[in-house]
């Protein structure tokens, strides 16, 4: 390849050199031209790849999240993707599963509290039948234990219109003054046959004609669950006695039995926590059906056990409404 070249001056020039360099000069240029678009390209596309898996990864993660809540696994997955809107999704289906789990732990509770309270009066009912087939051949006996088993029976209604009531949110509201010797004079009643059949007494004592702030079916569910305690851990006669005072109706339950033991003192109304064996669940409800009336439940003697139920009294004006007759 030559060209030339002529000055004003009349100085001529003459330049020259091989097609084949300048085209082998050409055609690496061009190479790396078309090197340098793939090499963009490629990293294009990664980029691509990058950004999508960035983006379907975390939603496929949260579909399964929200499947497994569908499925009843409410447990928050707490996991962030590093992008806003994925993040605030993630928070509220946290949030979601957080209320959740709140939820069916509650109607678990719920259950298993329904179910023990209604243990008790199904127990009685049972030892009034049990009595009821022991004195088949005495018909005064037989009439006396069947009329006990429709009490029975009618006080299971009552636990279950209460469990109802409860689930409402409606009990705290159902707090009226009651005579608290009825209610203690008829657990005593239920509970003497499966005393005498351990060999055991179970004695009233105190104070009587007292009038308490509760509802008969928290109060005697409350006692249910003390006697039954006793009866099943304790030991020697048990007496219930009442006392009051100007803040206070009291009603102690306790027996002569070995008591509860010093490291489990503190965790004795602890859900789910029993030194012999049992359920957990007693003293923890009768605490919680206490409180739902006003008052408290306390233990206020570990050896031989105690238990002493706090109530409101009933006050003057409850009692006595004044009536203005006359003209005005």
């Amino acid at each position: 390849m030559t060209a030339d070249a002529h000055s004003e001056s009349g100085v001529w020039v003459q330049v020259s050199r091989d097609r084949a360099e300048v085209e082998q000069d050409v055609r690496a240029r061009l190479l790396l031209i078309v090197a340098l678009a793939a090499a963009a390209l490629a990293v294009a596309v990664g980029l691509a790849i990058v950004q999508s898996r960035r983006l379907t990864l975390p939603l496929r993660d949260l579909a399964m999240i929200a499947e497994r809540l569908g499925s009843g696994d409410a447990r928050p997955s707490k996991h962030r993707y590093g992008i806003q809107e994925l993040d605030r999704v993630a928070e509220v289906l946290d949030r979601s599963a957080t209320r959740i789990s709140d939820l069916l732990s509650r109607e678990r509770d719920f259950a298993t509290d329904a179910s023990h309270q209604l243990r008790t009066p199904l127990t009685g009912l049972s030892m009034r039948l049990e009595e009821i087939v022991a004195a088949a051949g005495d018909p005064t006996v037989v009439r006396e234990e069947g009329e006990a088993a429709i009490v029975q029976a009618e006080r299971l209604t009552a636990v279950i219109d209460e469990l109802l009531a409860a689930a409402r949110r409606q009990r705290h509201a159902q707090a009226a003054p009651i005579d608290i010797d009825e209610v203690l004079k008829q657990q005593l009643t239920e509970w003497e046959p499966a005393f005498r059949r351990a060999g055991r007494k179970l004695m009233l004592d105190g104070d009587r004609g007292l009038r308490a702030m509760a509802t008969t079916g928290g109060l005697g569910q409350v006692v249910a669950s003390l006697l039954e305690n006793s009866l099943e851990h304790g030991g020697g006669p048990v007496v219930v006695a009442t006392s009051s005072s100007a803040k206070s109706i009291v009603i102690e339950v306790g027996d002569q039995g070995p008591g509860i033991s010093e490291e489990l003192v503190p965790r004795v109304f602890e859900r789910n926590v029993s030194g012999g064996g049992g359920t957990g669940l007693g003293l923890t409800l009768a605490r919680a059906l206490t409180a739902a009336d006003g008052g408290r439940l306390e233990l206020v003697r570990p050896r031989p056990a105690v238990f002493a139920v706090f109530l409101l009294p009933v006050r003057e004006h409850d009692r006595k409404r004044r009536v203005v007759s006359g003209p005005a």
